[in-house]
């Protein structure tokens, strides 16, 4: 580790049934299409039919293998089925590969802190509802999927009606499917970012090592030491001192910017 200084709705109703395997265990290594693919190609409504094939509360094994040579370990790690989808979406295609490299400690990573005090954890209460606040986001882009699927099956209902004008059915149908997935799409996605994101440490040590076996798995994002010298009896001083610890891969030196 490196050191810095500083500061369901369920509207699978909508689509044809899914064609994804029924198991509720999957893994990183299975391929979901060639790849060949491009974004601009991708079946976006296809990826929002096979997310909703999964309940929300669904969970499935991702699986990461460490080590090197002749020396390796599977470890495996439960996520919700939807969100390991994602990332065997992003790893069949050679454009989001290297994102999904990225995204995923912004996505599952944990904070962890130092010390503990009545006046840290109190602080950090107040950041971490900024993640918190994600599921009330969540709950609009549902209420707009639900919104939507409503004017849809009226719509569908009016053109059953209509034999006369099936080429403009089937425009606006179209139109309201492809707003659907991708609402599912981004609501989907977003529901994978992790709220409860900090976790306090017993010492700097104890943070560290955890640090260094949870970035295996994706999940340390960072972690925070404070160095203001503070009891519960104290008050919160105004400037508050701290350094933050981040996996060398996730933090880019001079050096190394300079050889990209």
């Amino acid at each position: 580790l490196t050191i810095l200084c500083g500061g369901r709705n369920d509207l699978s109703n909508l689509f044809y049934s899914s064609s994804l395997n029924n198991s509720s265990n999957t893994s990183t290594s299975e391929e979901i299409s060639s790849n060949n693919n491009t974004i601009f190609n991708m079946n976006w409504n296809n990826l929002a039919l096979n997310l909703l094939h999964y309940n929300t509360s669904d969970m499935c094994n991702m699986s990461y293998v460490v080590g090197s040579n002749n020396i390796k370990q599977t470890i495996l790690i439960n996520r919700t089925c939807r969100c390991i989808l994602f990332d065997q979406i992003f790893n069949s295609n050679q454009q989001l590969k290297q994102f999904n490299r990225l995204i995923r400690p912004l996505l599952y990573g944990k904070i962890y802190y130092y010390p503990s005090n009545i006046h840290y954890d109190n602080l950090i209460k107040q950041i971490n509802q900024t993640f918190e606040s994600l599921d009330e986001l969540i709950k609009l882009f549902r209420y707009i999927q639900l919104t939507i699927q409503s004017t849809y099956q009226i719509f569908l209902i009016i053109c059953n009606l209509s034999l006369n004008s099936l080429d403009i059915c089937q425009q606006q149908l179209n139109s309201y499917t492809i707003s659907i997935s991708l609402y599912t799409i981004f609501t989907e996605f977003i529901a994978c970012i992790e709220r409860n994101r900090f976790i306090p440490m017993i010492s700097e040590l104890n943070l560290i090592e955890h640090g260094q076996n949870s970035s295996l798995t994706d999940t340390f994002l960072a972690g925070i030491v404070f160095l203001n010298n503070i009891s519960n009896n104290d008050s919160l001083p105004k400037h508050i001192q701290c350094k933050i610890r981040m996996t060398l891969d996730n933090v880019d030196n001079s050096f190394q910017t300079e050889d990209r």
